[in-house]
């Protein structure tokens, strides 16, 4: 019951979460990457907008027209496109977190906000002012989705 009216209440948050954990991801990272999702399309809030575009960025993680592969795609590809790219982004940027860190240390997580500020530097690559935006917000996903 309590999933259904989650999926009722957040249903793209809902479909993002439980593809991560579908993923085996634990629930940190997901939190940390919810909370920076909700930062791009959400408002701060698990009301995901994921097809939002501003022109030039589109989708839950604001991809650049240059990711044309998710460009107007739908949630399941956007899903689909973040599982495939996450792995190559952490291993690349995590130096951007952390000297040495990579995709393994950011599954290693246990830590919401720390999870999220990872996925900020080595992944968004986004401006340092909305660190702790997205922090808390990923803290509001933990306590939602966990408890």
């Amino acid at each position: 019951l309590k999933c259904e009216q989650k999926s009722k209440e957040y249903p793209a948050a809902t479909t993002i979460w439980r593809f991560m954990k579908e993923q085996g991801w634990n629930d940190y990272v997901c939190a940390g990457i919810m909370g920076n999702i909700m930062a791009e399309v959400g408002g701060q809030t698990l009301n995901i907008r994921y097809t939002l575009s501003s022109g030039s960025y589109y989708g839950m993680c604001q991809w650049s027209r240059s990711y044309s592969q998710v460009w107007g795609a739908g949630l399941e590809t956007q899903c689909n496109f973040l599982r495939d790219t996450i792995k190559y982004e952490f291993d690349t940027y995590g130096f951007k977190y952390q000297k040495g860190f990579n995709f393994q240390a950011f599954l290693n997580m246990n830590n919401a906000e720390q999870a999220a500020l990872a996925f900020a530097k080595s992944y968004e690559r986004c401006a340092s002012g909305s660190y702790g935006t997205r922090q808390n917000n990923a803290v509001k996903a933990y306590k939602y989705f966990v408890g």
